[in-house]
């Protein structure tokens, strides 16, 4: 090990798509602050989210697998989805546990609960902050997760009021916890890896008023019909605009995160800022991120400040992600070169999107809006027979994994 491996911070920002960024051609002016980490970094054009939402993508970038489907005998869908991400994670070494086997110190700072310590993802850290523990949250929190988890209607309105109330998950602003997140950065033991999750840019799409270009009102009005209204039911004209004015608003407020943490740290970082997955708003009929592979909903941005300038144009999943920032810390990130395509591909399997870079073929059931039909038979056939085959491998290394803990297949 080098004693010069540079400090590494990662932000992921919550349903961050990658064309409303400056740096990717959008017209407003929301992200002046990644752009010019675009500028003096390393730019990833075509970087691909490994699923539509954070359970399905957050796992695989972590790990740098895809999981593996197994039973977990757990009658509720969520707490069957929670064992099944915790095995995943348990199964396979986690990108801060790469960072630890390299000798960093390692924190998180995730307001998101489907990183938290209830899914596997403090696995790594030395420090874990997910906001959700008993002391911070109190008793009757646990009880209505523990109903949320069980698929109570009544505990799931009463977790979004709560939420609501204290301003914890999808409420909880960057500021909150920023002040935290750079103290534990600026005393850390060098190398350090800290990650940040920010949630401002999911819905509900709200911003203090030094970044909201629309009334208070407006972006209220917008978010409550975004909720009352199903996502896939089509909005007016006005409506549309508000939403996407308050989703613009909201990534502005993110990214000023980002100014902040470039002055704020007391060394020269590597920052490495990303989204988990994309955000639709009706290019496909549809609102927010629901199951479908599209590029609203998996091309996300992936900017490197701090250790290489130039930009990558192949696909690059976030998949790889690990990788990624291992190469960071060993400083030879400038071998590292994309592909001719990668995957993405829904939590019940019912669609897989392959991104050729220019192209995004989705194959799937024909209850996925706008899914694009090969033009190529060999095609189809070729990737579909290297997916399986990725499958196959993956299946045969976690059931290896089990038969040596003496555990179960996967």
């Amino acid at each position: 090990m080098t004693d010069d491996r540079p400090n590494i911070v990662l932000v992921t920002v919550d349903s961050l798509r990658a064309d409303h960024c400056g740096f990717h051609g959008y017209e407003k002016d929301t992200t002046p602050n990644l752009d010019s980490m675009g500028e003096d970094g390393l730019v990833f054009e075509n970087a691909i989210a490994p699923g539509p939402a954070t359970p399905e993508s957050m796992p695989v970038i972590f790990t740098g697998e895809w999981p593996v489907e197994r039973s977990t005998g757990e009658e509720s869908e969520l707490r069957a989805r929670r064992e099944r991400i915790r095995a995943h994670m348990q199964a396979r070494e986690t990108l801060p546990e790469k960072m630890q086997r390299l000798g960093y110190e390692t924190a998180a700072f995730t307001p998101n609960p489907f990183t938290s310590r209830h899914f596997g993802f403090d696995q790594g850290f030395d420090h874990f902050e997910d906001f959700m523990n008993e002391q911070n949250r109190g008793r009757l929190y646990q009880r209505v997760f523990n109903g949320f988890l069980d698929g109570s209607g009544a505990s799931s309105l009463a977790r979004v009021f709560m939420n609501f109330w204290q301003r914890e998950e999808v409420f909880k602003p960057w500021e909150s916890y920023y002040d935290d997140a750079v103290a534990w950065a600026n005393d850390a033991e060098e190398p350090y890896f800290l990650w940040v999750f920010l949630m401002d840019a999911h819905n509900p799409y709200m911003s203090s008023s030094e970044y909201r270009s629309q009334s208070r009102l407006g972006e209220f009005h917008a978010n409550f019909e975004f909720w009352r209204q199903s996502h896939e039911t089509p909005f007016s004209d006005e409506m549309h605009d508000k939403l996407v004015t308050a989703y613009d608003d909201s990534i502005r407020y993110s990214d000023a995160f980002l100014g902040r943490l470039r002055e704020d740290l007391d060394d020269e970082s590597v920052i490495a800022v990303t989204g988990d997955h994309g955000e639709a708003f009706g290019e496909h009929g549809t609102y927010g991120h629901e199951p479908y592979l599209h590029d609203e909903n998996v091309h996300v941005p992936l900017v490197i400040e701090g250790t290489h300038v130039g930009s990558i144009p192949e696909t690059v999943s976030l998949r790889s992600l690990p990788d990624i920032l291992t190469l960071v810390a060993d400083g030879s990130i400038g071998e590292f070169s994309g592909s001719a395509y990668d995957f993405s591909y829904t939590r019940d399997g019912e669609a897989v999107s392959v991104n050729l870079g220019d192209e995004n073929l989705i194959f799937s059931s024909a209850s996925v809006n706008g899914s694009t039909p090969p033009s190529d038979e060999g095609v189809l056939n070729d990737l579909s027979s290297r997916l399986q085959s990725h499958l196959d491998e993956q299946r045969a290394i976690a059931n290896a994994v089990a038969d040596l803990s003496g555990g179960e297949e996967l």
